[in-house]
């Protein structure tokens, strides 16, 4: 805190917050690439959700591509901590010379979940966030038997199968986004299939344990991370639903409000570096 900031008598680190392994790990990853080829490097998506990260690795040399067809023939190329299609990833190792996957352990369980079930006939009610690249990848691996849902509503507009059902989930969803939505499943289909260890991923769900924990301590909380990291919009909404009276979602230093007092609470979302 700065000494504008002085009415601040405590500072709140939640523990767990910041990088999850599978972002630490994506993030090496790239590094590597980085310092073992000429530049440019190409990077199928954002690596994680978080501009500070994103411009960093810019100014090494990566180029962020939504489309394969910007890539050259032969340059190295990575895929996303999120999980690609299997029609993106086969179409990287064709056109790269040097292909690395840094998809999370958890989304790749996820899609081998997806690839099981519809070789047995299942239909898999999927919950996930419209767009986001995880539920893309993910419901690209078997489309024509994936419905994805992201609300009790949606999950009430679905048909009554004729094949048994499963449940599988985004990652990085909010136990909140998840718990509504999985019972309602539940309700509509009583018979179906769901792993016996969540989907939802331990770092997500450990982050949001700490800051519930905190969150009664504090008269302001700020959460760090970028607005399109899902699990940092997970944060920001859990606070606000706290009860604090102050909720604060910044990605860099210098968009510290210099009025802030009292007791304030940090978190960071997965895809946050430390500093």
């Amino acid at each position: 805190m700065t000494t504008s900031q002085a009415n601040v008598d405590k500072v709140l680190l939640a523990a767990p917050r910041g990088f999850c392994a599978g972002v630490e790990m994506a993030i090496k990853a790239l590094s590597w690439l980085v310092r073992s080829f000429e530049p440019p490097v190409y990077c199928y998506h954002e690596i994680v959700h978080n501009r500070i990260v994103v411009d960093r690795f810019k100014e090494r040399g990566v180029i962020f591509v939504d489309d394969l067809a910007e890539v050259p023939e032969g340059r190295p190329i990575m895929l996303s901590a999120h999980g690609s299609p299997p029609a993106v990833v086969e179409e990287a190792k064709r056109r790269g010379s040097y292909v690395v996957d840094s998809v999370c352990p958890l989304v790749t369980k996820v899609h081998h979940e997806v690839k099981v079930r519809a070789n047995k006939g299942y239909r898999i009610v999927y919950v996930g966030h419209e767009g986001h690249e995880e539920a893309v990848g993910t419901m690209a691996v078997a489309p024509r038997a994936i419905s994805r849902v992201e609300s009790v509503e949606d999950v009430d507009a679905l048909p009554v199968f004729d094949e048994p059902v499963a449940l599988l989930a985004q990652t990085t969803l909010s136990h909140r986004d998840w718990s509504d939505v999985a019972v309602r499943v539940r309700e509509r289909f009583p018979d179906v299939w769901s792993p016996g260890r969540s989907d939802l991923c331990f770092a997500t769900t450990n982050r949001q344990s700490a800051l519930t924990e905190m969150a009664p301590r504090c008269d302001a909380i700020i959460v760090i991370g970028s607005s399109n990291s899902s699990n940092t919009r997970a944060l920001e909404q859990l606070a606000i639903e706290s009860g604090c009276s102050r909720v604060l979602r910044i990605n860099r230093a210098d968009e510290l409000p210099t009025t802030l007092s009292g007791t304030i609470g940090v978190t960071a979302g997965a895809s946050a570096p430390e500093e």
